[in-house]
């Protein structure tokens, strides 16, 4: 996703995909939105790869009934209500007493469920009516006017889980007794929902939601799966960079000890090229065409800008290995390899790799502004993008605040045991801190990270971190997905203590959820239908 993939939670993202929150794989695109959800990125890209369209017969809804404040308790004014997108899908259903399986949107517009989709084919296996909500704040789902700082109060997971329960409340009361009056067009449904069981579904940032949910509001959701779910919140989430770093050296996808080493070597030298020039950072000569900044830098803030796009493009090939149209581990560490063995230098490597981002892009270069690239390009508009957005619906601003107030995420290259340590200006300052201070006019003296206690974020107090302890949940993850090491691994995982330090140990594993962890998949790899990949 460019230099902002560090930005954002690549989540958290499995597309719809942030995230989260997280990083993105957008390299080329200056000027896209930054976040999508992780799936929604996913079948975008699949579609445009192989020419196959994907197959929903889910029709469109808002719900009109939605409540603005799920926590105001005053009963001496009128509850502010507002109309939140979703789908439904009851082309498989059996009716009466069959499953429902509930889709939850996140970082990005949400899409109507489809074939490309694990959850689809057991729907069809089960009978189960199938049904998506759109999160608060994003698509065509809009609470407030805007997005301006004050307003985006109501832009929370706890808001978000209130939304959902009431949804499963209203879908569950549909079909009983006279006409739907609460969504626009009508939901007709064949028959009620009211006696059928519930399964939640979702993947990064919707799988901490569809996990939480069942923690949150046990009577509603009978079963979850939260597919990728970083449940665990860290202002400071280095080891996304020791995953990626992981990833680059692991042989069954196409990494190797030496295309780890070169990315070491590369970084270093990079860096000291930048900073060989005084004053304008970047402009040395000796630095490769493809590595060019756009202009010459002159605070930490536009080099971790130029810096964290590089970083970016590895952060993205690593989320989403073997399952976008972009490069894979095995293509990048091929490209480096050619270079190396014929004689050239790391860096020469390095930049060949990166060339492979921008292949077809006229003009290309590395965001080197902070202010131009970063926070006019995708913090300064505050409006939505409003009704007929569709899937192109803005959500960086969105899902930023959320990293802000909330979650952190914010992806550094301060951790040990990974190859950008050499980019020392992709940091907590640079690339958490001043994001939100600059991105949202909060006072540089009074922001330390998320709403925090004596125990870390907040987050991890409301629903346990890596205590996830309750019946019917499965977590699965893939050991080449960055994200996991924030979620909950199996004990032979070299994550499996992540966080484990922390005061209170919210990061310390205690759970009774059932565990899957996938070996070489990347981010939310078993939401997809089986041949889902397949041309």
């Amino acid at each position: 996703m460019g230099f902002a993939m560090r930005y954002v939670l690549l989540a958290l993202a499995i597309s719809g995909s942030n995230a989260f929150f997280g990083s993105r794989y957008i390299a080329s695109k200056r000027g896209s939105d930054l976040t999508d959800t992780a799936v929604n990125h996913v079948l975008d890209t699949l579609e445009k790869r192989t020419g196959v369209k994907a197959t929903s017969n889910a029709t469109t809804h808002f719900y009109n009934d939605a409540v603005v404040d799920h926590f105001d308790d005053t009963v001496a004014a009128p509850i502010a209500k507002w109309s939140q997108r979703y789908y439904s899908d009851d082309s498989f259903w059996g009716g009466e007493g069959y499953p429902v399986f509930l889709y939850i949107g996140g970082e990005g517009p949400q899409s109507a469920p489809t074939d490309k989709l694990f959850m689809y084919k057991l729907a069809e296996e089960h009978q189960a009516l199938v049904l998506a909500l759109e999160h608060r704040y994003y698509g065509e789902s809009y609470p407030v006017p805007n997005m301006d700082t004050a307003n985006l109060k109501y832009l929370t997971s706890e808001q978000a889980l209130g939304d959902l329960a009431r949804f499963i409340q209203y879908v569950s009361a549909c079909g009983n007794e006279g006409a739907d009056t609460l969504s626009s067009p009508a939901l007709e449904l064949p028959a009620s929902a009211m006696k059928s069981k519930w399964v939640s579904f979702g993947g990064s940032y919707p799988g901490n939601l569809a996990t939480w949910l069942k923690l949150k509001y046990p009577a509603l959701v009978d079963g979850t799966v939260g597919s990728s779910a970083p449940v665990f919140a860290e202002y400071d989430y280095y080891q996304y960079a020791q995953v990626t770093g992981f990833a680059m050296g692991y042989p069954l996808i196409g990494g190797s000890k030496q295309c780890y080493n070169t990315i070491d070597k590369a970084t270093s030298d990079l860096e000291a090229l930048l900073l060989s020039t005084p004053g304008a950072y970047g402009s040395s000569d000796a630095i490769p065409d493809a590595l060019k900044p756009c202009g010459s830098m002159k605070t930490d803030l536009d080099l971790s800008t130029y810096e964290a796009e590089l970083f970016g493009n590895f952060q993205g090939t690593v989320q989403y290995n073997l399952q976008s149209a972009g490069p894979t581990v095995e293509l990048l560490c091929d490209t480096m390899a050619n270079v190396t063995d014929g004689g050239g230098s790391a860096l020469d490597a390095f930049a060949a790799a990166t060339a492979v981002f921008y292949e077809g892009v006229e003009g290309a270069c590395i965001s080197s502004s902070f202010e131009e690239d970063y926070i006019e390009m995708y913090m300064a508009n505050t409006s939505f993008s409003g009704l007929g957005c569709d899937l192109a619906c803005t959500s960086t601003r969105q899902w930023i605040w959320q990293s802000c107030n909330e979650f952190g995420y914010f992806q550094t290259t301060t951790g040990t045991d990974q190859p950008f340590a050499g980019f020392t200006y992709a940091n907590l300052e640079t690339a958490g801190k001043q994001v939100c201070v600059q991105g949202f006019g909060i006072p540089e003296s009074e922001y330390t990270g998320p709403k925090a206690n004596s125990k870390g974020p907040v987050a991890n107090t409301r629903y346990g971190g890596r205590h996830v302890e309750g019946i019917n949940i499965t977590m699965p993850n893939g050991n080449c997905d960055p994200w996991h090491a924030l979620s909950v691994v199996n004990a032979t995982d070299p994550f499996y203590e992540s966080g484990a330090g922390m005061a209170g140990c919210p990061g310390e594993q205690v759970t009774t959820a059932s565990v899957v962890e996938i070996d070489g998949t990347a981010h939310c790899r078993d939401m997809y239908a089986p041949g889902a990949f397949e041309s």
